[in-house]
């Protein structure tokens, strides 16, 4: 009998907000379930299908595991047919999956196949002198009332004795010659003979079985990039390191979640709130994610997201200037040293981070000094007053700063803490005994008292975010770090009540819902330079897009000169070229081992200072594509094959990436020439029409362009078409760009826009935000441009000024004759109303750019700009 089911595709697929886990829905649609057998299939979307096998065919999980938290997603439209009696056949328009079931579904016992040598080494009888049956259909029943039996064999024209062996697995070779195999797939898992996807990879017809070899996979990322050997030792380490990504061009993606951690759809209660917790128990069967999207790798991601959840979005100042360094700073040192140069020198800063000298580090039995929840006084004398000024307007900078401490949770709590006896009582010890209280974010008494007892206590309660060092306790026995990273993003969402960021290595395969990676002490190095160019955009393939890599590198190590003395040339060019990665890099963080990060102390200051520069103004281009991240599962930084997937030059250009969907960036990671200060880089452009970064030279791709290149250039690609949103040093740690600048290239038309929101909260995910666009032509030696803003937030300015950044094309035809806004005339000038042709060197504003500043307008009203040569 046929069984034909054709249900309809509701919506199209969108991505899961990013949520508390007790808000995502992980029971799918019932409408999207098909069991057959001892199988489960669930098809979330027309690509993407979850395959389970249950041993007893009965029990089936349907609780959130840590890669995998949402599938109730809308139906979409698919077939069911049963070809014959034990076979089951799906189709979705993009893949059909086959299943053939060894169960009686119609009173005869099926055989999956007759080749008996292929289960050799697997199995072995469980009765060696076999069981007499008169049918294979008899041997078949024994075999599924057996809950040891994973196979049967029957072979008829041997003596009645011997007619049936159960079989079981072990490492073991068996031969049967002549004997016909079933199989009790609920116990052995899915295999080649009983299930297969066929799906059309660009006009070839490729068919998956369990157990084929994803030969064309692209890599995810690492752990971190922790090394302290040589650097081509930790080069070679680091590429050991990085584990499989979800996309591959093979077209399709297995993903194993059988053994991942559970969470028990039980929430616990932690500082007044209700935080879902793990289990580590798993039901016995099989359970896999077939993704098929072929080489469209953002429909995979897509995919992935809508079931593993979106990625995190971090606060906007998040994106901004970080100081970080580990060194023993006292308060007023850090002020006069450090807090002091950046405002002195115009550099932006929104972020600092204090290492771990923080703390108190008594030399004490008993006491660690690495960890520790207790403010050394003796540098901090007053805590509560440093973090408040900080976060206020009177501080040397004239604006807040965020405040990020550094812990090592993994030494537990010790008797030198201030807060000890307190804790010690509320976890049931003792305080007269000393007793260290070992790390366990597993206990929910351990994870809870931390937190109430030293974290959100006076004075860290000030503390804006944390900086977990260290590889987790407690938890799920294989996830760990995960678990910490995921209890302390909770927190801060749900405790107080704000967006969290968490500064921690990667947890694995679910922690891009968490972000920001540390990648770990690194080597100072050019090759360290160079692995980070190419895996920070390979980690989009794992959707973890968000990785802080300390910028300059953490120590010195074996065989190099570091780049921590000002007065080492060498040195100092290491960590110009580190800057000017990270001013396109997800995060820009400075750090390392009490070496030197005072950029202004360096011979590459001037060049040093214009990549700080050119990260602050483009911040607001940044947030925008962070925030289409989350909604659409595409890192903000990603591979450039994602635009090009069958250009073999797409793979292997690989020390190139697309930020965001508009630029392309190639960093340079060498020294230069001696004798002509330049070093040669080769870019490989996909199609389309390409600009500079200054707008001087315009490409059409594909093609390779080398150019040679001075310390102060960043190798940066524009598409023309797109003009590209900045601010100024004015905007720092505002979430709204005023003034608004608008870079425009050289191009017939073209179009922008800029998210924005509060920056802080978790509004954004009820869209609770403004979009501003600017809508562009460029023909007969007249500019247009007209720019709008739709939607609000709370505390939205109701006015801001806008400008206008011409690069390349305006130097062709000399000043401009006529520049008008609003039918206001603009005239020449550099204030805050007037229009100038840049004559200096810089990377935010370029060298021969027209910058057009048009004033102040209400938010609610268009612009309408034009400019006439």
């Amino acid at each position: 009998m046929k069984l034909q089911l054709v249900l309809l595709f509701l919506c199209f697929i969108s991505v899961s907000l990013l949520l508390p886990l007790k808000d995502y829905e992980p029971k799918a649609n019932p409408k999207a379930v098909v069991i057959f057998g001892h199988a489960r299939f669930t098809v979330l979307t027309p690509t993407l299908v979850r395959m389970e096998l249950s041993k007893d065919g009965k029990v089936f999980d349907d609780r959130q595991t840590i890669q995998i938290v949402n599938r109730n997603l809308p139906v979409p439209e698919f077939s069911v047919t049963n070809p014959n009696p034990t076979t089951i056949v799906i189709s979705t328009g993009k893949l059909t999956l086959t299943h053939v079931s060894t169960y009686n579904h119609s009173g005869v016992c099926q055989n999956p196949r007759s080749d008996t040598d292929q289960s050799g080494g697997q199995r072995v009888p469980q009765y060696p002198n076999g069981i007499t049956v008169k049918s294979q259909d008899d041997c078949c029943n024994i075999c599924e009332k057996d809950s040891l039996c994973t196979a049967w064999v029957y072979a008829p024209n041997t003596p009645a004795s011997v007619n049936c062996w159960l079989m079981m697995n072990v490492q073991s070779t068996v031969h049967a010659n002549g004997r016909i195999f079933g199989g009790n797939t609920g116990s052995n898992g899915f295999t080649p003979q009983n299930l297969n996807v066929a799906l059309d990879i660009n006009g070839k017809k490729v068919i998956w079985t369990p157990g084929t070899q994803n030969t064309g996979n692209l890599k995810g990322t690492n752990t971190a990039l922790d090394c302290y050997s040589t650097k081509e030792i930790c080069y070679r380490q680091y590429e050991a390191g990085i584990g499989e990504g979800l996309l591959s061009q093979d077209g399709w993606y297995v993903l194993d979640d059988t053994s991942t951690a559970r969470y028990d759809g039980v929430v616990q209660q932690i500082l007044e709130n209700e935080i879902p917790w793990y289990d580590q128990n798993l039901v016995d069967l099989q359970d896999l994610y077939f993704l098929g999207d072929g080489l469209s790798y953002r429909d995979t991601l897509k995919n992935y997201a809508s079931v593993g959840g979106a990625i995190g979005l971090p606060p906007r100042t998040a994106f901004g200037v970080w100081w970080s360094r580990y060194y023993a700073y006292s308060q007023q040192q850090f002020i006069s040293e450090v807090l002091t140069g950046y405002a002195t020198n115009g550099l932006p800063l929104s972020h600092v981070v204090l290492d771990m000298d923080w703390h108190i580090e008594v030399n004490s039995p008993g006491c660690d000094t690495w960890g520790g929840y207790t403010f050394n006084t003796n540098l901090f004398p007053n805590p509560q007053n440093f973090i408040s000024w900080l976060h206020g307007y009177d501080n040397v900078l004239k604006h807040p700063v965020k405040l990020l401490l550094n812990v090592h949770p993994q030494t537990g709590v010790d008797h030198c803490q201030a807060n000890y006896p307190q804790f010690a009582r509320a976890m049931g010890v003792d305080p007269s005994t000393q007793k260290t209280i070992p790390c366990n974010f597993g206990n929910t008494s351990f994870a809870s008292n931390l937190f109430s007892i030293f974290l959100d206590a006076e004075p860290l309660t000030g503390v804006d975010y944390w900086w977990t060092d260290y590889g987790g306790c407690g938890g799920p026995s294989d996830r760990s770090l995960f678990w910490s990273n995921y209890y302390y993003d909770s927190h801060l969402q749900l405790y107080r009540h704000r967006r969290p960021l968490v500064l921690s290595r990667n947890g694995g395969l679910g922690n891009h819902r968490y972000p920001i990676g540390f990648s770990g002490d690194t080597f100072q190095a050019f090759l360290t330079l160079q692995y980070e160019i190419q895996m920070t955009p390979m980690a989009a393939n794992v959707l973890f897009g968000y990785w802080s890599h300390d910028i300059g590198g953490f120590h010195t190590g074996n065989g190099s000169p570091g780049d921590g003395n000002p007065k080492n040339k060498t040195g100092s060019e290491l960590l110009l070229r580190w800057l000017q990665f990270g001013s396109v890099a997800p995060i820009f963080r400075t750090h390392c081992d009490h070496c030197e990060r005072r950029i202004w102390l360096f011979p590459h200051f001037f060049w040093m200072k214009h990549a700080m520069l050119l990260r602050n103004a483009l911040v607001p281009y940044i947030y925008t594509w962070s925030q289409n991240a989350w909604e659409s599962g595409v890192s903000l930084i990603y591979p450039v094959y994602y635009d090009a997937p069958l250009d073999s030059s797409a793979y292997s250009y690989n020390q190139q990436y697309m930020f965001g969907p508009h630029i392309l960036a190639s960093p340079i990671y060498q020294v230069t020439n001696e004798v002509t200060g330049l070093v040669s880089q080769s870019v490989w452009l996909p199609s389309g029409t390409w600009s500079n970064w200054n707008g001087t030279k315009t490409y059409t791709g594909p093609i390779v362009v080398t150019e040679q290149y001075g310390v102060g250039d960043i190798p940066l690609f524009v598409k023309p078409q797109f003009a590209i949103p900045m601010q100024t040093t004015d905007s720092v740690v505002s979430s709204f760009a005023d003034p608004l600048i608008w870079t425009v290239f050289e191009s017939p038309s073209g179009s922008g826009r800029i998210y924005e929101d509060d920056g802080e909260s978790m509004d954004y995910v009820r869209s609770v935000s403004t979009s501003t666009t600017i809508n562009f032509t460029w023909s007969n030696r007249e500019f247009s441009a007209t720019i709008a803003t739709q939607g609000t937030y709370p505390g939205m300015p109701r006015s801001r000024a806008h400008g206008v950044q011409l690069r390349g094309f305006p130097g062709r035809y000399g000043n401009p004759r006529s520049v008008v806004a609003n039918g206001k005339v603009i005239p020449p000038g550099t204030g805050s109303i007037g229009w100038y042709v840049s004559t200096v060197y810089g990377l935010d504003v370029t060298q021969g750019a027209l910058v057009v500043n048009v004033g102040e307008f209400t938010v609610s009203e268009a612009v309408q700009l034009r400019v006439q040569f």
